[in-house]
Protein backbone atom coordinates (compact mmCIF):
# COMPACT_ATOMS: atom_id res chain seq x y z
CA UNK A 1 0.00 0.00 0.00
CA UNK A 2 1.03 3.77 -0.93
CA UNK A 3 2.05 5.67 2.12
CA UNK A 4 0.99 8.70 3.49
CA UNK A 5 4.54 10.03 2.45
CA UNK A 6 4.55 8.36 -0.55
CA UNK A 7 1.29 9.78 -1.69
CA UNK A 8 2.58 13.20 -0.73
CA UNK A 9 5.51 12.75 -3.59
CA UNK A 10 2.86 11.44 -6.02
CA UNK A 11 1.38 14.92 -5.17
CA UNK A 12 4.60 17.06 -5.12
CA UNK A 13 5.30 15.22 -8.67
CA UNK A 14 2.06 15.98 -10.01
CA UNK A 15 2.59 19.82 -9.47
CA UNK A 16 6.14 20.28 -10.38
CA UNK A 17 5.92 18.52 -14.01
CA UNK A 18 5.62 20.89 -16.55
CA UNK A 19 2.96 19.21 -18.86
CA UNK A 20 0.88 17.74 -15.11
CA UNK A 21 1.39 14.18 -15.89
CA UNK A 22 4.07 11.64 -14.45
CA UNK A 23 6.04 10.54 -16.46
CA UNK A 24 5.62 6.84 -17.46
CA UNK A 25 9.36 6.48 -18.99
CA UNK A 26 7.98 6.08 -22.66
CA UNK A 27 9.81 3.42 -25.18
CA UNK A 28 12.99 3.88 -23.18
CA UNK A 29 12.77 2.59 -19.85
CA UNK A 30 10.02 -0.38 -20.34
CA UNK A 31 7.98 0.56 -16.91
CA UNK A 32 4.72 0.96 -17.25
CA UNK A 33 2.88 2.88 -14.79
CA UNK A 34 -0.65 4.90 -14.44
CA UNK A 35 -1.91 7.57 -12.30
CA UNK A 36 -5.20 6.38 -10.09
CA UNK A 37 -7.31 8.96 -7.98
CA UNK A 38 -9.03 7.49 -4.62
CA UNK A 39 -10.92 9.36 -2.35
CA UNK A 40 -9.08 9.99 0.86
CA UNK A 41 -9.03 8.38 4.36
CA UNK A 42 -9.98 4.81 4.73
CA UNK A 43 -12.19 4.43 1.20
CA UNK A 44 -8.84 5.40 -0.44
CA UNK A 45 -7.30 2.76 2.18
CA UNK A 46 -9.33 -0.01 1.06
CA UNK A 47 -9.18 0.52 -2.52
CA UNK A 48 -5.25 -0.14 -2.72
CA UNK A 49 -5.72 -3.10 -0.73
CA UNK A 50 -8.71 -4.14 -2.56
CA UNK A 51 -7.56 -3.15 -6.26
CA UNK A 52 -4.09 -1.52 -6.48
CA UNK A 53 -2.12 -4.18 -4.67
CA UNK A 54 -3.34 -7.18 -6.42
CA UNK A 55 -2.85 -5.36 -9.70
CA UNK A 56 0.09 -4.13 -9.33
CA UNK A 57 1.45 -7.59 -8.12
CA UNK A 58 -0.19 -9.46 -10.97
CA UNK A 59 0.23 -7.39 -13.75
CA UNK A 60 3.33 -5.87 -12.95
CA UNK A 61 1.70 -2.07 -13.90
CA UNK A 62 2.59 0.19 -11.16
CA UNK A 63 -0.20 2.76 -9.91
CA UNK A 64 0.46 5.85 -7.88
CA UNK A 65 -2.35 6.76 -6.31
CA UNK A 66 -3.50 10.38 -5.89
CA UNK A 67 -5.85 10.87 -2.80
CA UNK A 68 -8.42 13.94 -2.43
CA UNK A 69 -11.73 14.95 -4.04
CA UNK A 70 -13.63 14.67 -7.03
CA UNK A 71 -14.24 18.64 -7.35
CA UNK A 72 -10.12 19.13 -7.59
CA UNK A 73 -9.38 16.53 -10.34
CA UNK A 74 -12.38 17.93 -12.07
CA UNK A 75 -10.73 21.38 -11.83
CA UNK A 76 -7.31 19.95 -13.39
CA UNK A 77 -8.44 17.70 -16.14
CA UNK A 78 -10.43 20.84 -17.18
CA UNK A 79 -6.73 22.88 -16.99
CA UNK A 80 -5.50 19.82 -19.04
CA UNK A 81 -8.00 20.16 -21.61
CA UNK A 82 -7.48 16.55 -22.90
CA UNK A 83 -3.67 17.13 -23.46
CA UNK A 84 -1.19 14.89 -21.04
CA UNK A 85 -4.01 14.32 -18.26
CA UNK A 86 -2.45 14.54 -15.00
CA UNK A 87 -4.55 10.97 -14.27
CA UNK A 88 -5.29 7.87 -16.47
CA UNK A 89 -8.43 6.09 -13.98
CA UNK A 90 -10.35 9.22 -12.14
CA UNK A 91 -13.28 8.89 -9.89
CA UNK A 92 -15.93 10.93 -10.43
CA UNK A 93 -19.22 11.10 -8.44
CA UNK A 94 -22.36 11.86 -10.51
CA UNK A 95 -22.18 15.60 -10.34
CA UNK A 96 -18.88 15.70 -11.49
CA UNK A 97 -19.20 13.11 -14.19
CA UNK A 98 -21.79 15.75 -15.81
CA UNK A 99 -19.43 18.85 -15.26
CA UNK A 100 -16.68 16.24 -16.72
CA UNK A 101 -18.80 15.36 -19.43
CA UNK A 102 -19.67 18.97 -20.76
CA UNK A 103 -16.61 20.08 -20.64
CA UNK A 104 -15.21 16.72 -22.51
CA UNK A 105 -12.37 15.61 -20.67
CA UNK A 106 -13.68 12.40 -20.45
CA UNK A 107 -12.99 9.71 -23.38
CA UNK A 108 -15.90 7.30 -23.69
CA UNK A 109 -15.47 3.64 -22.88
CA UNK A 110 -14.89 1.31 -25.78
CA UNK A 111 -16.92 -1.52 -23.74
CA UNK A 112 -15.11 -4.87 -25.51
CA UNK A 113 -12.18 -4.20 -23.68
CA UNK A 114 -13.98 -4.70 -20.51
CA UNK A 115 -14.03 -8.12 -19.39
CA UNK A 116 -16.86 -7.99 -16.69
CA UNK A 117 -18.77 -5.13 -18.22
CA UNK A 118 -21.89 -7.52 -18.73
CA UNK A 119 -21.76 -8.45 -15.35
CA UNK A 120 -22.07 -4.51 -14.10
CA UNK A 121 -26.10 -3.68 -13.42
CA UNK A 122 -27.55 -2.06 -15.79
CA UNK A 123 -29.19 0.82 -14.11
CA UNK A 124 -25.74 2.41 -12.41
CA UNK A 125 -24.09 1.86 -16.17
CA UNK A 126 -26.47 4.38 -18.07
CA UNK A 127 -26.14 6.47 -14.68
CA UNK A 128 -22.53 6.73 -15.78
CA UNK A 129 -23.67 7.60 -19.54
CA UNK A 130 -24.32 10.82 -21.75
CA UNK A 131 -25.28 11.23 -25.11
CA UNK A 132 -25.38 7.66 -26.13
CA UNK A 133 -21.89 7.20 -24.89
CA UNK A 134 -20.72 4.68 -22.32
CA UNK A 135 -18.22 6.74 -19.92
CA UNK A 136 -17.85 5.18 -16.59
CA UNK A 137 -17.75 2.15 -15.06
CA UNK A 138 -19.54 1.60 -11.49
CA UNK A 139 -17.82 0.80 -8.52
CA UNK A 140 -19.89 1.82 -5.63
CA UNK A 141 -23.86 3.26 -5.17
CA UNK A 142 -24.79 4.46 -2.04
CA UNK A 143 -28.84 5.58 -0.92
CA UNK A 144 -28.88 9.09 0.19
CA UNK A 145 -31.21 8.34 3.44
CA UNK A 146 -31.29 9.86 7.19
CA UNK A 147 -28.14 9.01 9.29
CA UNK A 148 -29.29 10.20 12.64
CA UNK A 149 -27.54 9.57 16.52
CA UNK A 150 -29.29 6.99 18.23
CA UNK A 151 -28.69 8.13 21.76
CA UNK A 152 -30.24 11.43 21.15
CA UNK A 153 -33.38 9.99 18.74
CA UNK A 154 -34.64 6.97 20.52
CA UNK A 155 -38.19 6.97 17.56
CA UNK A 156 -35.96 6.81 14.58
CA UNK A 157 -37.25 8.68 11.39
CA UNK A 158 -38.92 7.11 9.24
CA UNK A 159 -39.06 9.57 6.00
CA UNK A 160 -37.84 12.89 4.52
CA UNK A 161 -40.26 14.83 6.13
CA UNK A 162 -39.78 13.31 9.47
CA UNK A 163 -36.42 15.99 9.25
CA UNK A 164 -39.12 18.95 9.56
CA UNK A 165 -39.97 17.31 13.30
CA UNK A 166 -39.77 20.33 15.78
CA UNK A 167 -38.24 17.70 17.99
CA UNK A 168 -35.11 17.74 15.65
CA UNK A 169 -35.14 22.01 15.43
CA UNK A 170 -32.05 22.95 16.41
CA UNK A 171 -30.16 19.74 16.17
CA UNK A 172 -30.03 19.47 12.22
CA UNK A 173 -27.53 19.25 10.54
CA UNK A 174 -27.86 20.22 6.31
CA UNK A 175 -25.37 20.36 3.68
CA UNK A 176 -25.22 23.34 0.97
CA UNK A 177 -26.56 22.32 -2.90
CA UNK A 178 -23.34 22.62 -4.03
CA UNK A 179 -22.17 19.59 -1.88
CA UNK A 180 -23.61 15.95 -3.06
CA UNK A 181 -25.04 15.00 0.00
CA UNK A 182 -27.42 18.59 -0.30
CA UNK A 183 -28.17 18.36 -3.13
CA UNK A 184 -29.64 14.82 -3.17
CA UNK A 185 -31.61 15.49 -0.16
CA UNK A 186 -33.03 18.90 -2.37
CA UNK A 187 -34.08 16.49 -4.94
CA UNK A 188 -35.80 14.35 -2.65
CA UNK A 189 -38.08 17.32 -1.25
CA UNK A 190 -39.18 18.12 -5.22
CA UNK A 191 -39.65 14.09 -5.99
CA UNK A 192 -41.54 13.63 -2.70
CA UNK A 193 -44.83 15.71 -4.32
CA UNK A 194 -44.10 13.98 -7.55
CA UNK A 195 -42.29 16.79 -8.86
CA UNK A 196 -39.34 17.31 -11.48
CA UNK A 197 -36.24 19.70 -11.07
CA UNK A 198 -36.85 20.64 -14.43
CA UNK A 199 -40.02 22.36 -13.37
CA UNK A 200 -39.76 26.01 -11.99
CA UNK A 201 -42.71 25.48 -9.65
CA UNK A 202 -41.60 21.90 -8.26
CA UNK A 203 -38.61 23.45 -7.02
CA UNK A 204 -40.04 26.34 -5.90
CA UNK A 205 -42.42 24.24 -3.61
CA UNK A 206 -39.17 22.48 -2.34
CA UNK A 207 -37.67 25.82 -1.45
CA UNK A 208 -40.72 26.95 0.76
CA UNK A 209 -40.59 23.53 2.10
CA UNK A 210 -36.89 24.50 3.33
CA UNK A 211 -37.94 27.95 4.94
CA UNK A 212 -39.59 25.78 7.17
CA UNK A 213 -36.17 25.32 8.50
CA UNK A 214 -34.68 28.15 8.90
CA UNK A 215 -33.75 28.76 12.49
CA UNK A 216 -33.74 25.05 13.50
CA UNK A 217 -30.08 24.27 11.78
CA UNK A 218 -27.15 24.09 13.74
CA UNK A 219 -24.72 23.20 11.12
CA UNK A 220 -23.90 23.37 7.57
CA UNK A 221 -21.27 20.61 6.31
CA UNK A 222 -19.87 20.60 3.36
CA UNK A 223 -18.40 17.47 3.24
CA UNK A 224 -18.00 14.30 4.58
CA UNK A 225 -15.28 14.98 7.40
CA UNK A 226 -17.44 17.63 8.52
CA UNK A 227 -20.78 15.89 8.58
CA UNK A 228 -18.99 13.44 10.77
CA UNK A 229 -17.55 15.94 12.49
CA UNK A 230 -20.86 17.56 13.44
CA UNK A 231 -21.90 14.40 14.34
CA UNK A 232 -19.88 12.98 16.60
CA UNK A 233 -19.67 16.13 18.90
CA UNK A 234 -23.41 16.35 19.25
CA UNK A 235 -23.95 19.52 17.14
CA UNK A 236 -26.38 18.00 15.16
CA UNK A 237 -28.74 14.76 16.24
CA UNK A 238 -30.20 14.54 11.96
CA UNK A 239 -28.67 14.75 8.26
CA UNK A 240 -29.25 13.41 5.26
CA UNK A 241 -26.39 11.16 4.45
CA UNK A 242 -25.12 8.03 2.87
CA UNK A 243 -26.24 4.72 4.27
CA UNK A 244 -22.53 3.75 3.58
CA UNK A 245 -20.89 6.30 5.74
CA UNK A 246 -23.68 5.52 8.26
CA UNK A 247 -22.63 2.33 8.76
CA UNK A 248 -19.31 3.00 8.73
CA UNK A 249 -19.65 4.92 11.75
CA UNK A 250 -21.60 2.78 13.75
CA UNK A 251 -19.17 -0.39 13.03
CA UNK A 252 -16.44 2.06 14.96
CA UNK A 253 -18.79 2.41 17.49
CA UNK A 254 -20.76 5.54 17.01
CA UNK A 255 -24.19 6.06 18.34
CA UNK A 256 -25.28 6.18 14.55
CA UNK A 257 -28.17 4.65 13.20
CA UNK A 258 -29.84 4.99 8.91
CA UNK A 259 -33.02 5.41 7.92
CA UNK A 260 -34.09 4.08 4.31
CA UNK A 261 -36.88 6.85 3.28
CA UNK A 262 -40.16 5.30 2.85
CA UNK A 263 -40.84 7.35 -0.05
CA UNK A 264 -37.50 6.31 -1.43
CA UNK A 265 -33.75 7.06 -1.18
CA UNK A 266 -31.58 9.35 -3.34
CA UNK A 267 -29.32 7.24 -5.43
CA UNK A 268 -25.62 8.40 -4.88
CA UNK A 269 -22.93 6.42 -7.75
CA UNK A 270 -19.28 6.50 -7.79
CA UNK A 271 -17.88 5.35 -11.33
CA UNK A 272 -14.32 5.12 -12.78
CA UNK A 273 -13.19 7.13 -15.72
CA UNK A 274 -10.15 7.31 -18.58
CA UNK A 275 -9.45 10.99 -18.59
CA UNK A 276 -9.34 12.05 -22.41
CA UNK A 277 -5.43 12.52 -23.94
CA UNK A 278 -4.18 9.76 -21.41
CA UNK A 279 -0.87 7.98 -23.02
CA UNK A 280 -1.65 5.10 -21.11
CA UNK A 281 -4.83 3.95 -22.01
CA UNK A 282 -3.92 0.08 -22.65
CA UNK A 283 -2.74 0.32 -18.82
CA UNK A 284 -5.87 1.78 -17.63
CA UNK A 285 -8.32 -0.82 -19.55
CA UNK A 286 -6.39 -3.20 -17.53
CA UNK A 287 -6.93 -1.72 -14.47
CA UNK A 288 -10.64 -1.01 -15.26
CA UNK A 289 -10.31 -4.94 -15.62
CA UNK A 290 -9.76 -5.55 -11.97
CA UNK A 291 -11.84 -2.74 -11.04
CA UNK A 292 -14.93 -4.35 -12.44
CA UNK A 293 -14.16 -7.76 -11.09
CA UNK A 294 -16.82 -9.01 -8.72
CA UNK A 295 -13.70 -10.88 -6.58
CA UNK A 296 -12.27 -7.28 -6.02
CA UNK A 297 -15.39 -5.21 -5.73
CA UNK A 298 -16.92 -7.89 -3.26
CA UNK A 299 -13.79 -6.94 -0.94
CA UNK A 300 -14.36 -2.79 -1.24
CA UNK A 301 -18.32 -3.01 -0.99
CA UNK A 302 -18.60 -4.95 1.74
CA UNK A 303 -15.57 -2.67 3.46
CA UNK A 304 -17.57 0.37 2.64
CA UNK A 305 -20.54 -0.67 3.22
CA UNK A 306 -21.82 0.26 -0.54
CA UNK A 307 -23.18 -2.13 -3.03
CA UNK A 308 -20.90 -2.74 -5.78
CA UNK A 309 -21.29 -1.89 -9.78
CA UNK A 310 -20.81 -6.15 -10.35
CA UNK A 311 -24.31 -7.46 -10.18
CA UNK A 312 -22.78 -10.89 -9.72
CA UNK A 313 -21.38 -10.70 -6.21
CA UNK A 314 -22.38 -12.84 -3.41
CA UNK A 315 -22.05 -10.94 -0.15
CA UNK A 316 -22.20 -11.48 3.16
CA UNK A 317 -25.63 -12.55 4.86
CA UNK A 318 -24.40 -9.58 7.25
CA UNK A 319 -23.70 -7.33 4.33
CA UNK A 320 -27.55 -8.13 2.43
CA UNK A 321 -29.58 -7.52 5.80
CA UNK A 322 -28.42 -4.10 6.55
CA UNK A 323 -27.30 -2.95 3.40
CA UNK A 324 -30.30 -2.08 0.74
CA UNK A 325 -29.22 -3.13 -3.18
CA UNK A 326 -29.63 -4.43 -6.21
CA UNK A 327 -31.67 -4.05 -9.52
CA UNK A 328 -35.35 -3.11 -7.74
CA UNK A 329 -33.96 -0.77 -5.37
CA UNK A 330 -31.84 1.36 -7.88
CA UNK A 331 -34.95 1.13 -10.44
CA UNK A 332 -36.80 2.64 -7.33
CA UNK A 333 -34.35 5.51 -6.54
CA UNK A 334 -34.86 9.11 -7.14
CA UNK A 335 -31.64 9.83 -9.49
CA UNK A 336 -30.36 13.51 -9.50
CA UNK A 337 -31.61 15.03 -12.84
CA UNK A 338 -28.53 17.04 -13.56
CA UNK A 339 -29.29 18.01 -17.15
CA UNK A 340 -31.73 20.05 -14.80
CA UNK A 341 -29.08 20.85 -12.27
CA UNK A 342 -26.45 22.19 -13.78
CA UNK A 343 -28.01 25.55 -15.67
CA UNK A 344 -29.57 26.47 -12.63
CA UNK A 345 -27.42 25.49 -9.76
CA UNK A 346 -25.72 28.91 -8.73
CA UNK A 347 -28.96 30.43 -8.38
CA UNK A 348 -30.49 27.69 -6.01
CA UNK A 349 -27.77 27.52 -3.97
CA UNK A 350 -27.86 31.31 -3.69
CA UNK A 351 -31.63 30.83 -2.63
CA UNK A 352 -30.59 28.54 -0.52
CA UNK A 353 -27.74 30.58 0.88
CA UNK A 354 -30.60 33.63 1.62
CA UNK A 355 -32.77 30.90 3.96
CA UNK A 356 -29.53 30.18 5.64
CA UNK A 357 -27.11 32.33 6.02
Amino acid sequence: MLAAGAASAVLALLTSTACGAIDTGGSGSGEREITVTAFAGPWGELFEESFVEPFEQETGITVNVVTGTDADWLTKLRAANGSNPPFDVVALTSQTFNQAVTNDVLEPLDTDRIENWSQLNSVLVDQSAADGEYYGAPLTTGSNGLLYRTDEITDPPADWTDIFDEEYCGHVALPPLTYNAGLEFFSALVAQDGGELSNPDDVDRAFDRLEELKGCVSAYPADAGSVSTVLQNGDAWIVPFWDGRAFAMEAEGEPIGFTYPESGAVGALTSYYIPAGTPNADAAYEFLNYLTAAEYQKTFGEGTFYAAGNDTIEYSPEFDAKVEHGEDVYQDFTWVDYAAVTPNLNEWQQRWNEIFR
